[in-house]
């Protein structure tokens, strides 16, 4: 959420919803827009009328205290490369090389009972 702050300094929460959950955005009928064209500068001149998208949030996303929200309201603007990483590579790397160790003890415990 952050990086997408960052990456979109403009957006509001309703963009963060349309880009990361499109189920949670109800977008309105346009019975204008369902007619098909076979030009392709129709379409682009379509495009352009249609922003800003038309639509609203689901009723999970528009509840009063919605933690999105809450979230949302709260986390700073911040480009992933300076986030702090989810993963510590050097802990993992620990965790794979023990598992490796028990694996081959229990192997051979197993190949001996």
């Amino acid at each position: 959420m952050s990086a997408f702050k960052a990456a979109n300094p403009d957006a509001i929460f309703e963009d963060f919803i349309r880009w990361h959950s499109p189920g949670d955005w109800e977008a309105d009928d346009d019975p204008e827009s369902s007619g098909s064209t076979s030009s392709n500068a129709l379409d682009i001149n379509k495009l352009k009328d249609s922003w800003p998208p038309r639509g609203r949030l689901s009723k999970r996303m528009s509840e009063h205290g919605n933690l999105w929200r809450k979230i949302w309201n709260s986390s700073p603007a911040l480009p992933a490369s300076e986030q702090k990483p989810l993963l510590d590579p050097n802990r993992e790397g620990e965790k794979v090389s023990l598992f490796k160790e028990f694996f081959l003890f229990f192997f051979v415990v197993k190949q001996i009972v």
